[in-house]
């Protein structure tokens, strides 16, 4: 077919369905329907590409109409919109898997904010010289204000806590229904009351309970601790009291009411939840996440954590754990958290650690061109962001390597995860102010706590503790120190999908409320690994090497 004769056939199509082509973009056209044409023994290939290359466009139009795209209206087909519509529908399963998984390190988290009087929220974007380290007094204020109200707004959508706007005397005697106290309103008023807020320590060794209002001090020493976890200071909590005498005498106490991922993004909206910036509009997503199940269903996270690179036995079992996965098709990410030494090092004796590590990684070509490594350092690392992170490979390895500060987030449009390496078992049960609970038949508290004592049950709380409160450093902040500015990041609302926790104590997998919490255990001691999928449904499994 003469090129008159092309430009004649593609411009009718497009004509016949409402489309005008731009010139330049009918030029574009006729160069990829030649090179379909070319790839097959017919015209069939070039006829199904510009069939589909109409649709595709015809779509994106619609879409586009509807926030008022001048051109999206007359139907004009543009070089730039016809290269995204090709570049669509070209993607193959390996674009899929490089695109679909987006890391966001602490220092780069958009911040989720909840205005109280508005009962409105908002995903705020850092601006130019929010990366900074350190805030001011005021971001320690705002620390705390925000982590009780996202958890108050919570609470007040409970039907417990629901105020109605009738009540019968048959509802008030059944108990149906509790209304929050503000701490500010116990002055003068007696009886028993509920109450939600923060444990602080105003003076030592004597604590309060604070919220938006005031504070007031607390005598928990007779108190019945309904709910599994643990309870600390700066620790959200419902309370059961009495004032008297201008102290607060707790009768029960425990965690916040949880609420799943879906009830939450459903509360705050898609786009406020949407952290990657990733999400146009619930078609894009619902798109998006077709493809995944299309082509990323074997995505896997092999993670690891406490690797020891000064160790040599260290370095020989990830030799064998990289030989074993050399073949893989799609190769996992692998995801290696710190502590990335047995001792404290500088920076210079850790840049040297991790060139034995790409000495071992470039043995397996594959590896070390297709593979993608993700570092969250620990608390013994010589670094803390990403500026002053080593250089982790030579430039004969052409993967993908990338240190994020703890905790990452990781997510596709279906599955969000976060990794965060700390002791936290270990944090929580120094500091814990009451002891937790050794049983669970009050009331059935938890499907997750079970039958199960020691080490395994303090993971457990430890882990239900970081998901009711919804954040991962519920702790003072002489043990767990956080920069003020960033605390945001530590925020676990809504749940991820899967929380990664490198933690010091046996390797664990539970599912609370959705949400898949896995601790790989130690590489160093054990030699165990932890794999977990990057899209679709988690599944509970490990490996040794």
């Amino acid at each position: 077919m003469t090129t008159a004769a092309e430009r004649k056939r593609a411009a009718r199509a497009f004509k016949m369905r409402g489309l005008t082509l731009q010139s330049s973009a009918l030029d574009a056209l006729l160069n990829v329907l030649r090179r379909e044409g070319d790839s097959s023994s017919s015209s069939r290939a070039s006829n199904e590409a510009l069939l589909a290359i109409i649709d595709g466009v015809k779509d994106r139009l619609l879409r586009a109409s509807g926030s008022g795209g001048a051109n999206a209206r007359a139907g004009v087909v543009t070089t730039a919109l016809l290269e995204e519509v090709v570049a669509e529908l070209s993607r193959d399963a390996g674009d899929v898997a490089d695109e679909a998984v987006q890391l966001l390190d602490a220092f780069k988290t958009p911040r989720l904010e909840y205005d109280a009087m508005r009962k409105a929220f908002s995903l705020v974007k850092l601006g130019k010289g929010e990366g900074t380290l350190y805030g001011e007094a005021v971001d320690k204020v705002d620390m705390f204000a925000q982590r009780y109200a996202l958890v108050r707004q919570r609470i007040l959508r409970q039907d417990v806590f629901r105020p109605t706007l009738v009540r019968g005397r048959a509802a008030q005697n059944a108990g149906g229904t509790h209304a929050l106290t503000p701490v500010e309103s116990l002055l003068g008023r007696g009886g028993v009351r509920y109450l939600l807020g923060m444990i602080v320590q105003v003076e030592e060794g004597k604590y309060y309970l604070e919220d938006h209002t005031a504070q007031v001090p607390l005598n928990f020493s007779q108190a019945s601790l309904l709910t599994d976890g643990f309870v600390t200071e700066n620790s959200i909590v419902l309370v059961e009291g009495e004032a008297v005498d201008g102290v607060l005498h707790v009768h029960n106490m425990g965690s916040p009411i949880v609420e799943n991922r879906a009830d939450a993004v459903g509360s705050i909206g898609l786009q406020n939840t949407d952290i990657f910036d990733s999400i146009g509009s619930l078609s894009e997503l619902e798109k998006l996440q077709e493809q995944e199940i299309e082509h990323g269903e074997d995505g896997t996270f092999v993670i690891l954590s406490d690797v020891h690179l000064d160790s040599p036995s260290v370095l020989e079992k990830i030799e064998r754990m990289l030989e074993g996965y050399g073949d893989f098709e799609p190769l996992p990410i692998f995801v290696f958290m710190g502590n990335f030494s047995s001792r404290p090092l500088d920076a210079r004796a850790a840049m040297g650690c991790f060139d034995d590590l790409a000495n071992v990684i470039g043995k397996f070509p594959s590896v070390a061109r297709d593979g993608r490594f993700v570092f969250v350092p620990g608390p013994n690392d010589p670094w803390h962001q990403r500026s002053a992170a080593p250089r982790t490979h030579p430039e004969r390895l052409h993967g993908q390597f990338e240190v994020e500060a703890t905790p990452a987030g990781c997510g596709t449009s279906r599955r969000r995860s976060s990794f965060f390496r700390d002791d936290l078992v270990g944090k929580m049960r120094r500091h814990c102010l009451l002891e937790p609970r050794e049983d669970n038949d009050d009331d059935g508290d938890d499907e997750m706590l079970g039958e199960v004592s020691g080490q395994r049950r303090l993971s457990r709380h430890a882990i239900k503790t970081v998901l009711d409160q919804g954040h991962l450093s519920p702790l003072p902040l002489s043990a767990s120190p956080v920069y003020w500015k960033h605390d945001h990041s530590l925020r676990l609302y809504p749940f991820p999908d899967a929380l990664v926790v490198g933690d010091r104590v046996d390797q664990y997998y539970e599912n609370y409320e959705g949400c898949d919490a896995v601790n790989p255990s130690p590489f160093s001691n054990g030699f165990n690994f932890r794999g977990v999928p990057s899209c679709g449904r988690s599944e509970r499994y490990g490996d040794q090497v």
